[in-house]
Parts: structure tokens; C-alpha cells; sequence
């Protein structure tokens, strides 16, 4: 298996990046919105950090009771706790494994919505030192995983800026969050980016391909294996 991180936007966004080696990050509470768009960047779930199951409910007044789990046939609600002014800043990526000489089993027609053309960042391993080294040069804090999507109407606990409801699984989403960033929205400098990254199409997402060279019998492939991609 091979990895691929992207950046899907706007042409001119993702043209600059590359040019001028650089990830946008901006405040992650910009993406939550009780408005989803078309694009799928907004939530009405960003932030949250809490999703309680909830199966008695009692609307009360000075003289009644009006019992929810009594009048509703299999009555069931959520209460959400979300952070209100975060110090976070977000960059999402999307994630994609490959397999030699087969179809990228993980695109869907609506990561077009999210932008023309997409930055392709190839080497992972060196992507992730020269992440590391900007955030440290400039005193940053700086936490990646991939996303976990959950069912809201299932999951009952404590959740992470790391999850996202299941209506969004297909965009994939490996999140970068930077700490102690002064602007509300910055571009972080990745020195070396241009090396590693090429610029392609979005809608030429679902025709990428491993394939092996025929002239170089040899030729190896950087492994994958689950649980060294994100901390």
C-alpha cells in the first residue's frame, strides 16, 4: 500500500502553495456552521466535544410535566458540548492508499466540491519532518491524526477535535491542528514542500494508479503499514 496526503481548493490556492511551499491553516471554529455547504466544509458538529445519548426528557412548568420518553415512541435525543473560542488552527488533508496497479477504491464525486485542482504530497515520511521542524522553529504546538467519523445518533461520550460525523466519511480527512498561532487564519512555511508534492487536477483523483516500472525490476515501494502514519 502507498500513501498519498492531499490538499484539494481552489486552483489558485493550491498553485501558490506549491509555488511558494506553504500548508493554510486557518481557526478551526470557521468551520463550524449550523449551515452545512455544498462543498462539505462547514459542520454544525465542529467543536464538539461531548455526545450524550439521551432516552428520558421532562418538559417541566411551575404546575406540569410533560415527560418526552412518555409522548415520543421510542424516544431518543443527543446533548452536544462544543469549545467556543478555540486557540486551534486546522488544515485538513485528504488521505489516500493506493495499491499496486489497482483503481483508488476510496474517491467519491464529491471531493470535486471542495476544489479544481488538488496538491499531492508523495513522500509522507519527509513531509512530516519538514511539518515538524516549522512548528518547532517557530514555537508552535502541533497534534495529526486521521479523522474518526462516528454515528451521533449511536456514540454516547467524550469526542476530540479529531472527530467528525459519519455524513463526511468520505472525505477521508487526516487533520493537522497547529497551537499558539497569533492570526486567525496563517500560512505556515514548509520549506522542501516543492520537492515532494506535484499538482494535479481534482477530477483526475480517480484515475491515479500505482504502477510499477517495467525497467527497473527492482524498484521498491515506500510501505504503509497501520499505525505509523499519524501520532
Amino acid at each position: 500500500m502507498y500513501l498519498i496526503l492531499s490538499k484539494i481548493g481552489k486552483a489558485n490556492h493550491i498553485d501558490d502553495m506549491y509555488e511558494n511551499e506553504y500548508l493554510f491553516f486557518s481557526n478551526i471554529k470557521n468551520f463550524r456552521s449550523s449551515k452545512p455547504d455544498k462543498a462539505g466544509r462547514l459542520d454544525p458538529k465542529e467543536l464538539n466535544v461531548n455526545n450524550q445519548q439521551i432516552n428520558r426528557l421532562t418538559l417541566k412548568t411551575e404546575e406540569q410535566e410533560i415527560h418526552f420518553h412518555q409522548v415520543f415512541r421510542d424516544f431518543k435525543a443527543q446533548f452536544h458540548e462544543h469549545l467556543v473560542d478555540p486557540r486551534t488552527h486546522c488544515c485538513s488533508l485528504h488521505w489516500l492508499e493506493l495499491e499496486l496497479d489497482k483503481d483508488l477504491s476510496s474517491y467519491d464525486d464529491r471531493l470535486l466540491e471542495l476544489g479544481e485542482k488538488t496538491l499531492l504530497i508523495l513522500d509522507w515520511k519527509r513531509f512530516f519532518e519538514i511539518l515538524d521542524k516549522a512548528v518547532s522553529d517557530k514555537d508552535l504546538g502541533v497534534k495529526r491524526k486521521k479523522v474518526t467519523y462516528y454515528d451521533p445518533k449511536e456514540l454516547d461520550g467524550e469526542i476530540s477535535l479529531f472527530h467528525k460525523q459519519d455524513s463526511f466519511q468520505y472525505q477521508n480527512e487526516y487533520r493537522i491542528l497547529v497551537y499558539h498561532l497569533a492570526t486567525p487564519s496563517s500560512k505556515l512555511k514548509l520549506s522542501g514542500l516543492k520537492e515532494i508534492s506535484a499538482v494535479i487536477e481534482t477530477k483526475h483523483l480517480k484515475t491515479l494508479r500505482i504502477k510499477k516500472e517495467k525497467t527497473e525490476p527492482n524498484n521498491t515501494y515506500t510501505q504503509c503499514p497501520a499505525g505509523r502514519y499519524y501520532s
